[in-house]
Formats: structure tokens, C-alpha cells, sequence
């Protein structure tokens, strides 16, 4: 990786934790008049309009603003080499996403769409990306595209990624660190609330359930 391109993932970490810093004082002082909401994360005051690039979907179509219209998404940034926080969290989605569907009380609401983002599309093609989230669930989706473009919508969305400069013994290359948070997109497309680690299949399909029925 070039000096210019470890200088620009810096800046783009550097902004997006200053944004995500401005972003918790923010809910901290939402949060204090929606205290009894039973919510592991985030609702933002006022939901962000999200411009999506060009990027694709794991089928090889184009992934566009219209794919998170019309219904609940849960977006999760990751990538397919990740060793732990990815495969965990893809997991537990597709339990709580069997668990929400299967359970009593929640007619007539369904479960979001998940999406699947690569942080590391040097490695994570359309193929790659198709078969890792369908081993989790048939109706996950996984995107990716050029890296600058992965950049313009992680800035969008205050989610922070890295490229470590080393991998572990027995790795291809490098390991990229990244946020843990799922990001929660309204049906009109917005970025909505922010679920917070760590997560698990009761945490999800709550916070899931009280967002849904209190908007």
C-alpha cells in the first residue's frame, strides 16, 4: 500500500471518529428523554439522508439508494478474512432474524434486511461476498465495490475502518480493523439508530422490535 493511501485511511479514521464523537454527545442527550426505551445503541435526533455510490450487490447487480427504501435495513460493515467480530456478528443476525420471524408478538412486522459491506474489496469480490453471506442466510446481502467508493460511504455513516500493516501468523497479507456497530437504515433510506456491541440474538431482535413499533 502507497504512503498516499495509508494517508488518506488515516484521515478518513481521524474524521470519522471526530464525527462519531460529535454523534454520542448527541444521543447522549437524546437518550436522556428516551431512557426507557429498551434499546442496546443509538437513536439519532434527526435521521441522516445516506448517498449511496456505485457499488454492487453479491448477485452482480448495482446497489442503489432504492435497495434500502420501502423497509428496515441492518447495515454491518466487515469483511470476509475477518477472524472473529464478522462471522459472530452475521451469526447472531441470522439467529435473531430465525428467532423475530418464528416469535410470538411480532405480526405483521418483519424482520430488517441485512447488508453485508467489505471494508477489504481488494479481496472481497462479487463471488467471494456471494457465497460468505449465504452461508449465514439465504437473504443477507452482500456488497462492495471500488475502494474509494467504500470510503464515501463510510464516511456517510461515521463507521471507522483501517488496514493493519501485519496479519497474524498464518494470514494473506493484512487484517483490517473496523466499528463493530449495526448501522439501522428507516424505510425512507435514512440512517436511523446505531446498535451497539456486543450483539446478541435478545439484544437485536428488542432493539429491532422497539424501533420498529415506536416509529
Amino acid at each position: 500500500m502507497s504512503w498516499s493511501r495509508n494517508a488518506g485511511m488515516v484521515l478518513t479514521a481521524v474524521i470519522a471518529m471526530a464525527a462519531g464523537s460529535w454523534l454520542s454527545l448527541s444521543f447522549n442527550n437524546s437518550n436522556q428523554q428516551n431512557n426507557n426505551l429498551a434499546i442496546q445503541g443509538n437513536i439519532l435526533p434527526v435521521a441522516r439522508s445516506i448517498a449511496v455510490p456505485e457499488l454492487f450487490k453479491d448477485d452482480g447487480s448495482m446497489f442503489t439508494n432504492a435497495d434500502l427504501q420501502g423497509h428496515w435495513t441492518l447495515v454491518f460493515f466487515g469483511y470476509t478474512h475477518c477472524p472473529d467480530v464478522c462471522p459472530t456478528t452475521l451469526g447472531v443476525l441470522a439467529q435473531a432474524k430465525q428467532s423475530f420471524n418464528s416469535g410470538s408478538g411480532d405480526a405483521g412486522i418483519d424482520f430488517p434486511e441485512v447488508v453485508f459491506v467489505s471494508v477489504d474489496p481488494q479481496r472481497d469480490t462479487v463471488e467471494v461476498l456471494h457465497n460468505y453471506v449465504r452461508y449465514f442466510e439465504p437473504g443477507f446481502t452482500g456488497v462492495t465495490g471500488k475502494p474509494e467508493l467504500i470510503e464515501a460511504l463510510t464516511l456517510q455513516m461515521s463507521v471507522v475502518y483501517m488496514q493493519a500493516p501485519s496479519a497474524p501468523e498464518g494470514g494473506d497479507g493484512y487484517v483490517v480493523d473496523h466499528s463493530s456497530s449495526i448501522l439501522m437504515i428507516n424505510p425512507e433510506g435514512k440512517l436511523y439508530a446505531f446498535l451497539k456491541a456486543p450483539h446478541s440474538v435478545d439484544s437485536i431482535t428488542e432493539s429491532v422490535r422497539t424501533i420498529t413499533e415506536r416509529r
